[in-house]
């Protein structure tokens, strides 16, 4: 009988539930938080370039 003493033994997490993993692709969300976070650096130039336009006038 498998104890805590065992290497390979494997408690399973109540917590968990029944399905662990997400079975889908991680190339979409990689995608996405990609898109967004280079969407967040091109707003911020996109306002400095308007802000150093601003003030040289």
């Amino acid at each position: 009988m498998a104890g805590h003493q065992d290497p390979n033994y494997v408690a399973e997490n109540p917590f968990e539930g029944r399905g662990r993993a997400m079975k889908g692709n991680d190339f979409p969300d990689a995608g996405y938080g990609f898109m967004i976070g280079g969407g967040f650096f091109i707003v911020m130039f996109i306002i400095a370039i308007i802000v150093e336009a601003a003030t040289r006038i």
